[in-house]
């Protein structure tokens, strides 16, 4: 079928001239056609079949509709040098070309219709459909190498059903979205170069490699909650996937965008969005770098090695909340609370203002700190907490090392043994590196810490132990007796005080060293001082000598024949005995 030029002079055109078809073949039942001074254009309502040895002709300026299906069989020739509008399927088996390099498919209507361009390349693919919802899928593997024009409808290449199926286009042709557009599934870009961002998806799944040996092409599979795309597992996430590929290369690094809607933000805060890969099953936060726009729905993230984007990745919140209560035997009032005597001493000469465990064993670089009078203003403050994270790769308690520490940060024990951040009030919180199930440790600056038994992680950004039941706490096996001690006058278990010299241990050196400081008068905030009281006396030895008098039920946590009594941390902080 061949289509004038508009600059050609018009004349009458036949069914016959029009159709260049095999001998006794019907190409099309019903053709309709309109002859305008300055444009041919063909109408078609029926369907749009060209089987083997036939050949139509766009020629330049002219434009085919099809309001239902356009099949070109293996052996059929389309030369498209103008525009074909489809509002049906498109399925290429045979040859579809150009001459001119400046053919239009054009994919509009309101049908939910399939496309597959074979092995042949399409210049211009416009996709214009009448809504939103009126989706193009792929049918087959489909290639692109002018522009692609998405203005409306849902374009996906069926990567759930069809995950071979990909919309391949070189670096050089363009891709212009509409906003809200965007391509769901597995998007190839091939003629590699480093140094230029290429889009994929949509404007704002961007890419870009430096440094080594480029690949040949790089391949983006993206997809969104619309289309099922949940990510592996049940941790928390933002409802959208993305998985990464490429050709070829060696020691180049990439910088990607990853964008996604808010309507798939579930628990996260969007403000604290940063990129996660799985990798052995466990999903690791890429904190750093890390930029954010939440106008534009994206987070990026630099210098990600082959390595890492051979993964699986997605976006989420790192930031948990431990729930944590746990109470303190040195400050424990029998009225069933704990008494927040240390208000005073926190206050003067500022000691107490920044964050006390950054000396070991603790070995704490954070900056946490507070103003002064903030210790005037929640009178209900008893003292510093650490709060850690600790996920092993084993998942066994006893390889919960600080070597596997996740995420920590400093807070404040409430008298009601709610342990909150630095605002005072709310539960402490902070990112975490990893997710899955993991440990909370607590630590005091002059009790031995303790640390919880398994706690699975969740979609909701939270980690929950109470501390003061004894059944919530790591004891090993064989262990002669308890991590804790039950508390006086009260069902509820506490740390064990009396590290004076916070080494993890309490032994007759804690005594001696309490002895000194009530021999020099030592005043302040002071490790000696462990009942938390604001002053050293003859108190703090009593419970000190009573922490390692302890033993049986609700005793020392590692009782010896020398009298110590060590933590249950399964870390090397102190000497085994002194």
């Amino acid at each position: 079928m061949t289509y004038l030029n508009r600059s050609k002079p018009m004349k009458p055109i036949s069914l016959k001239t029009l159709v260049d078809r095999p001998k006794n073949s019907m190409i099309m039942k019903k053709i309709s056609f309109l002859v305008c001074s300055t444009l041919v254009a063909l109408v078609m309502n029926a369907q749009l079949k060209v089987t083997s040895g036939a050949t139509i002709t766009i020629t330049g300026g002219a434009v085919v509709f099809c309001g239902g299906d356009v099949t070109n069989d293996a052996g059929g020739t389309i030369t498209n040098n103008g525009k074909l509008e489809v509002q049906g399927s498109f399925a290429n088996a045979g040859t579809y070309n150009t001459t001119t390099a400046d053919d239009s498919l054009i994919m509009s209507g309101a049908n939910n219709v399939t496309l597959n361009g074979g092995s042949s390349v399409l210049t211009n693919l416009w996709i214009i459909k009448t809504a939103a919802a009126n989706e193009v899928k792929l049918a087959g593997t489909t290639l692109l190498s002018g522009k692609l024009d998405y203005d409306e409808g849902n374009f996906t290449t069926d990567p759930i059903t069809n995950p071979s199926f990909l919309f391949s286009a070189p670096v050089t042709a363009t891709f212009d979205f509409a906003a809200n557009k965007e391509i769901v599934g597995r998007v190839r870009r091939t003629g590699w170069s480093n140094g230029a961002m290429r889009i994929f998806n949509q404007a704002n799944m961007q890419v870009t490699t430096a440094g080594g040996t480029p690949p040949t092409d790089f391949t983006v599979t993206m997809i969104p909650q619309s289309a099922g795309g949940d990510p592996t597992g049940t941790e928390r996430e933002v409802k959208r996937k993305f998985q990464f590929a490429q050709t070829g290369g060696t020691g180049f690094t990439s910088d990607i965008r990853y964008p996604y809607i808010d309507g798939e933000l579930n628990t996260n805060t969007e403000g604290n969005l940063v990129p996660w890969q799985n990798v052995t099953a466990v999903w690791n936060g890429k904190l750093t770098p890390v930029t954010r726009d939440g106008a534009t729905n994206y987070v990026s993230t630099t210098g990600l090695t082959t390595t890492e984007i051979a993964n699986e990745w997605k976006l989420a919140d790192p930031n948990y909340t431990m729930n944590a209560t746990a109470f303190l035997r040195g400050a424990w009032n029998t009225g069933g609370f704990m008494n927040a005597s240390l208000i005073s001493t926190l206050e003067a000469g500022g000691s107490g203002l920044l964050q006390v465990f950054n000396t070991p064993p603790f070995n704490y670089v954070g900056t946490e700190s507070v103003s002064a009078g903030f210790f005037t203003a929640h009178p209900t403050i008893v003292d510093w907490a650490l709060v850690e994270l600790r996920m092993p790769a084993d998942g066994l308690p006893a390889s919960a090392t600080s070597a596997t520490i996740v995420g920590r940060r400093a807070g404040f024990f409430l008298s009601n043994g709610t342990i909150v951040g630095l605002d005072g009030a709310t539960p402490i919180s902070f990112d975490i590196s990893k997710q899955g199930t993991a440990f909370i440790v607590i630590r005091h600056r002059n009790h031995l810490g303790v640390m919880s038994n398994a706690i699975t992680s969740n979609a909701t950004g939270f980690y929950n132990n109470d501390f003061r039941s004894l059944a919530n706490i790591y004891k090993p096996v064989g262990a002669p007796s308890d991590p804790v001690v039950l508390l006086p006058s009260s069902g509820n278990y506490g740390f064990w005080g009396g590290d004076a010299n916070k080494n993890g241990i309490v032994n007759a050196t804690d005594v001696s060293a309490i002895k000194n400081a009530i021999a020099a008068s030592t005043t302040g905030y002071s490790l000696t001082d462990v009942t938390l009281s604001g002053t050293i006396n003859a108190t703090d030895v009593s419970l000190t000598k009573a922490t390692i008098a302890a033993s049986g039920t609700g005793g020392a946590p590692a009782r010896q024949s020398i009298k110590i009594v060590k933590t249950n941390i399964p870390d090397p902080i102190g000497p085994e005995e002194q």
